[in-house]
């Protein structure tokens, strides 16, 4: 009798290690999380051939689209790649008006937790930029014939386009054409804040094209023909550079 209790003591302490739900424990394979990238000026979403004050005078806008790369969460030291590129159209010919679109981007299984920032790259980075639009399927982000430029070797990692009115008499007096590109102007830039990734969390991206036109407190001077487009010289990359350099100050990161 004594053996019997002991077998069915030794069997119901068997049972209950095997019970505690450890060879069960499935780790959580992360959550989506949604970066939404706005445009804006001066503030307020974008809107298409409105007049905008520019310094003395006025601005449109009638195109702004981006690449955007090497996106990651950071976590300290420690990164989490998200996307290694994305294509941003605030102005597509398909838009219900002429306000900008929001842009959102998901991406699935991320690791939750809090972040300290996230990490944006400004353009395409050199290894993808070496590439062309037929090296990558219809349905790739480079695969965009009209975003590369074949006489610089490079894609068009942004295009700005609008017109100025330089005295505000209803006459514009010029386009703008910013067309960024080379490996030269690619960016990244580091922006620290706690971000939470958990179920249905995400953050917004605006750009604001105010503050991209205002280099270290002063206006970008359009009265200057030469500051009116970026030069189709794949050795003057003048413009193309004060633009990229201040992307990070016309840049918000928001949750």
């Amino acid at each position: 009798m004594k053996n019997v209790f002991l077998f069915s003591l030794l069997v119901g302490l068997f049972l209950f290690a095997g019970c505690d739900g450890s060879e069960d424990i499935v780790q959580p394979p992360g959550t989506t999380f949604t970066v939404t990238f706005k445009a804006l000026y001066d503030g307020q979403p974008l809107e298409k051939y409105k007049n905008y004050d520019y310094d003395t005078y006025q601005v449109q806008f009638s195109r702004f689209n981006t690449f955007m790369s090497n996106i990651a969460l950071l976590d300290g030291a420690t990164t989490m790649p998200l996307s290694a590129i994305e294509w941003v159209d605030f102005t597509p010919d398909t838009a219900p008006d002429n306000f900008a679109v929001e842009v959102p981007v998901t991406f699935s299984a991320v690791p939750e937790g809090t972040y300290t920032g996230i990490r944006l790259g400004y353009g395409v980075p050199p290894a993808l930029n070496a590439k062309q639009p037929k090296d990558f399927a219809t349905d790739h982000p480079l695969s965009r014939e009209n975003e590369y430029w074949l006489g610089w070797q490079s894609y068009i990692f942004n295009k700005i386009e609008g017109q100025v009115d330089l005295d505000k008499n209803g006459v514009f007096d010029g386009g703008l054409v910013y067309h960024c590109g080379s490996d030269a102007v690619f960016r990244t830039y580091d922006f620290t804040l706690p971000i939470k990734v958990e179920p249905g969390s995400g953050i917004t991206v605006e750009f604001d094209l105010k503050d991209l036109f205002v280099i270290s407190g002063s206006w970008l001077d359009l009265n200057d023909p030469y500051n009116h487009i970026t030069s189709n010289d794949v050795n003057d990359v003048v413009i193309a550079t004060i633009l990229m350099d201040n992307f990070d100050a016309a840049t918000a990161v928001k949750q």
